[in-house]
């Protein structure tokens, strides 16, 4: 039978590691979102479009801020901001290519 110590080290482990999975879950449910937002318009597409405004939210409220591309060749990402940051991050707002 494993021992208590051991049990709270796994645990404390195990937490730790959770917010980072949470947010890279987000951010991944936020990029196929994004990416079905760009689909020609229909239900699905709009659904999609209003759940990656959703994960964009709560990714912000989780200290997450948009990266912008520094080449032409750089895609748009998330990172952790700095507190001031997060308070003055704008959502990118894209308009939907086939409005």
């Amino acid at each position: 039978m494993p021992s208590l110590r051991s049990l709270l080290v796994l645990a404390l482990m195990t937490a730790s590691t959770v917010p980072a999975l949470a947010a890279d879950d987000a951010v991944a449910r936020w990029q196929r979102a994004d990416a079905a937002c760009a689909l020609p318009a229909s239900p699905l597409a709009n659904q999609a479009c209003e759940d990656r405004d959703r994960y964009a939210a709560a990714l912000r409220r989780q200290g997450w801020c948009e990266a912008r591309a520094t080449t032409a060749y750089d895609h748009w990402g998330w990172q952790r901001c700095a507190p001031s940051a997060t308070a003055r991050a704008m959502p990118r707002r894209r308009a939907r290519p086939h409005a």
